[in-house]
């Protein structure tokens, strides 16, 4: 017979503030999701074993089996999933060595989201695996992906947050009144997060005044109350970060027709973008859809805030 098992949740994230400067210090406004990662762990007879399960919301995506001592890698469905996970179990053997990985576990995942649409897949597994053995999840999530923490800031949070670096996330009362006029658009493309962090890192130049310029629109941003001005701050927005990153915002590349500002989210290139309308739902969604863009939220559906 099976213990009980040991039920873990985490929420996912977008960033709406802050991108990449998050990295060098800068205030970002975080917001953790409605949709996020379960994990169930039960302990099996067997000794010296883990065996991994995750699901979709639709299938079963990956699935591995790892031996102690020396986690060795036994069964997998995807050699380069079973590898991050091998290496995450190795740090976590180093910040935690009294964990009884001599045990037998059955771990089963469950993401209320498509692994591809960039919402947190990474960050809710580390966060759910650090509760589990009890290690730091901001220490695992830098050991192992480097970084900025705040989407392990988000996996716990019960709202909005402000996030800095090796700071405390200060919850944020985020009351938008135009919130019906806010979506959240999935591109169509997985960013690698991994690899926009490196690039970003490898920067060079001074940017101490688009710092400035971010913490001041981080802040402002969550006092804002009309949809007009909300657009010009994330306008504002994109043209700061276009300049240090040296790259043509998604607005100017692909909805300069649009009829509201379009800004990234996160990492640019991929994942999630939000758009801000003075249209109705229907209006706007109709423009992306025919643009091929299918998965769509409204604030409400997606965004923690209650």
């Amino acid at each position: 017979m099976t213990e009980t098992a040991l039920k873990y949740y985490a929420h996912g994230k977008l960033l709406l503030t802050g991108e990449y400067l998050v990295l060098k210090g800068a205030k970002a406004l975080a917001l953790p999701l409605k949709l996020g990662q379960s994990m169930n762990v039960t302990s099996g007879k067997q000794q010296n074993r883990i065996k991994w399960e995750a699901f979709t919301p639709n299938s079963q995506w990956f699935s591995c089996e790892i031996q102690f001592p020396g986690f060795k890698i036994i069964e997998s469905n995807d050699s380069k999933k079973a590898e991050l996970l091998k290496k995450i179990f190795e740090t976590i053997g180093k910040l935690n060595p009294e964990f009884p990985f001599e045990r037998d576990f059955h771990i089963q995942t469950k993401l209320d989201f498509n692994p591809q649409w960039g919402l947190g897949s990474s960050s809710t597994l580390i966060a759910n695996i650090a509760s589990w053995t009890n290690v730091d999840a901001y220490q695992l999530n830098k050991l192992i992906f480097k970084g900025s923490g705040y989407d392990i800031a988000c996996a716990n949070a019960d709202g909005p947050i402000f996030y800095r670096s090796r700071e405390k996330p200060v919850p944020v009362n985020l009351s938008f009144p135009f919130e019906d006029h806010l979506f959240f658009i999935y591109s169509g493309t997985k960013k690698n997060t991994r690899h926009g962090i490196e690039h970003f890192l490898k920067t060079k130049g001074d940017i101490s005044e688009g710092i400035r310029q971010i913490i001041e629109i981080s802040e402002n941003i969550s006092r804002i109350k009309k949809l007009d001005e909300f657009q010009l701050v994330i306008n504002e927005h994109e043209k700061i970060i276009s300049g240090i990153i040296d790259e043509q915002s998604i607005q100017d590349k692909y909805f300069s027709d649009f009829n509201g500002v379009v800004k990234s989210l996160g990492a640019w290139g991929g994942d999630f973008f939000l758009a801000a309308s003075s249209m109705n739902e229907a209006a706007t969604k109709n423009y992306f859809k025919r643009k091929g863009l299918q998965t769509i939220f409204t604030w409400n559906e997606l965004i923690l805030n209650d």
